[in-house]
């Protein structure tokens, strides 16, 4: 059988702790529905549609990619439409457009960044000098997401190792881990994600030295193979 535990808002909970978003921390920290906030704050006609415009806003998508994409322009093709959706979001969340701004200047200037397990991206200017938005605002979020994952398979895979147990993490996908395992170990190697999971807040703080105002949970699924998942109960936290 396998188990599965994909990590929740992966990057937007990186950028929240990048940026110190102060609205979207709390966003967080309150249980909120985030994606329904902003279906209607953002007057998007549904909450899937706001929760997929976020994760491309974020990384700066502009209102012309917005209008050309299918996903989006049957809502509307007028790139003005979307530069106002945009700007309602930077509104909002104004820590997260300092943030973007504040690393804007370090690469036009130093031309690289640094994040906070230590890790360095070179990137430099586009050719014609402008801001290269797309690397700046991707690098730090999904460099950071993936050095936390790293830190989530290491610690998971003690865990099963500690437990004695039958089951092993096999695989990992961006930001899944997978486990197969006897069916009778379900409920414990759930257990152990769940709990690796949260882990990761005092686990930065040993091993970055920075404090995490936000959790970083996960959603487990199981079943006998990668199309046939279902999810397992609530997590206990």
């Amino acid at each position: 059988m396998l188990v599965v535990c994909d990590a929740s808002q992966l990057e937007w909970r990186i950028l929240l702790l990048l940026s110190g978003d102060q609205v979207g921390i709390r966003e967080i920290v309150e249980g909120q529905d985030v994606h329904g906030n902003n279906q209607k704050e953002l007057k998007l006609p549904s909450r899937l549609i706001a929760k997929i415009f976020l994760f491309r806003t974020i990384f700066r998508g502009s209102g012309w990619a917005f209008a050309k994409d299918n996903d989006f322009r049957h809502i509307s093709d007028d790139p003005k439409f979307w530069d106002e959706r945009n700007e309602a979001f930077y509104r909002k969340y104004w820590e997260i457009d300092r943030c973007h701004q504040t690393w804007a200047m370090q690469v036009m200037k130093n031309h690289f960044m640094s994040g906070p397990s230590g890790a360095t991206w070179e990137i430099s200017p586009k050719e014609d000098g402008n801001i290269p938005w797309t690397q700046l605002t991707n690098y730090p979020v999904q460099g950071t997401a993936a050095d936390l994952m790293s830190i989530a398979r290491v610690s998971l895979r003690n865990r099963l190792r500690a437990g004695k147990l039958q089951s092993f993490l096999t695989s990992t996908v961006h930001d899944s881990l997978i486990v197969d395992g006897p069916a009778s170990e379900l409920d414990k190697v759930a257990e152990l994600m769940y709990n690796t999971f949260y882990s990761l807040v005092p686990n930065m703080k040993k091993l970055w030295g920075i404090e995490s105002p936000i959790p970083f949970p996960c959603e487990v699924k199981y079943g006998p193979n990668q199309g046939d998942l279902v999810k397992y109960g609530n997590d206990p936290h």
